[in-house]
């Protein structure tokens, strides 16, 4: 445990005021205050360093039930003029791992999608036939039976999609199986890439409005127009094209819930860039969000400004990547560096026009960089970015 715990926690005990003059705007618990821009910003900043110095606590106690214990403890010490030790540190992060950490699976409805058999696994996650496996799941869950109009009531869900977590409290479990859900419905749509938007399962994002209606008026007449909005055409989850081992499919979906190493963690990220990119309606936005996966994969540091040099880097190690001959490498160098002047356009305010040729070819380069990364030598057996880098300089230089 760091021994800076403590000195946050005095900080805060410090900058915590009781009295605040009547045109102090202020972060305020009860009797304690926080007053100011630099108060407040001192709370906030404080907080989140605290509430992440701990890994265990972070991942299964919520944010609100760490603030509720933190300010009891600031109080209390604020009033009985205490100065917080490290074993104070220690007893507080104690008593929140005191809590029980218990292993539930949360299901969700899945739309979009139909299935014949009872169930499947996609990773970690499972997804249920709600007629055909409603035996196994009382047989896991027993209250589900005797309880089955509290929870569903005249409502049947065709296909229901769990997912296991940990946590000490129940909304922490749901706050994590929500994240997970949220990068399944991602990768889901990375898989699919269907930018014409009827393909496309969903479990949080779901809307069940899939027509608009506009009246239309004028001096002659008056109509009515009826458009459908992202009418779906259902996936069926036994397709073997899910699980597609020459595509990477088979690895993606262990990608949600596993340890990930750099290069993992990259692929991860620009996976979801993608399936939040394929589902953007906004054409600009999604040009934005390709761009971003393929940094994401390629940028040293993502902190570091795109400068021409780096566009110039990414669009040659995009090539490298993508293709071993000389011309089809020029090819995808020019088709890089053409889509980061449209990204540079929209950036600026400049253009927002952006056609879906220019959608199909950024979605092109992004996948098969990903693939490279999934099934292909030497970069499916890389984990460390500082490889990738050495790989792309004996490319650059042979």
């Amino acid at each position: 445990m760091s021994n800076n715990i403590a000195p946050l926690i005095n900080l805060l005990i410090t900058t915590a005021k009781y009295d605040v003059a009547a045109h102090e705007q202020f972060k305020g618990f009860g009797e304690i205050k926080f007053v100011g821009i630099e108060g407040q910003k001192i709370y906030y900043n404080t907080l989140d360093k605290l509430y992440a110095s701990n890994h265990e606590i972070e991942s299964t106690i919520t944010l609100e039930r760490y603030e509720r214990e933190l300010i009891h403890i600031v109080t209390t010490f604020k009033k009985e003029n205490k100065i917080c030790s490290q074993t104070d540190v220690t007893t507080f992060n104690q008593t929140l791992l005191q809590i029980p950490n218990v292993e539930s699976e949360i299901l969700y409805e899945l739309f979009g999608a139909v299935m014949n058999c009872p169930d499947l696994e996609f990773g970690d996650f499972t997804v249920y036939n709600y007629e055909k496996s409603y035996d196994t799941l009382i047989l896991k869950y027993p209250d589900l039976n005797s309880m089955k109009d509290v929870f569903f009531g005249d409502w049947q869900p065709k296909l229901l999609i769990g997912i296991k977590v940990k946590a000490r409290e129940q909304s922490k479990a749901i706050e994590l199986a929500d994240k997970l859900c949220e990068s399944f419905e991602n990768v889901f749509s990375y898989v699919i890439s269907d930018l014409n938007h009827k393909l496309r399962i969903s479990i949080l994002s779901y809307n069940e409005r899939i027509s608009i209606n506009r009246i239309i008026g004028n001096t002659k007449a008056m109509g009515i127009h009826m458009h459908n909005k992202n009418l779906i055409t259902y996936v069926n989850l036994e397709d073997t094209f899910f699980k597609r081992a020459d595509q990477g499919y088979d690895k993606v979906w262990g990608l949600i819930t596993k340890d990930r190493n750099d290069i993992e963690k990259r692929i991860f990220i620009a996976i979801e860039w993608v399936g939040k990119a394929v589902q953007e309606i906004d054409k600009s936005k999604s040009l934005v969000q390709f761009i971003f996966a393929i940094e994401a994969m390629l940028q040293p540091d993502k902190r570091e400004f795109v400068s021409p040099s780096i566009v110039s880097q990414l669009s040659e190690w995009s090539a490298f990547i993508i293709n071993d001959e000389k011309e089809k490498r020029k090819e995808i160098a020019k088709y890089f560096k053409d889509l980061y002047s449209i990204r540079s356009a929209i950036a600026h305010g400049a253009s927002k026009e952006v056609s879906m040729d220019s959608l199909q070819i950024a979605l092109q380069i992004i996948k098969l960089i990903i693939l490279a990364f999934l099934t292909q030598e030497p970069y499916k057996n890389m984990q460390k970015f500082d490889e990738l880098q050495n790989v792309m300089t004996d490319l650059k230089f042979s």
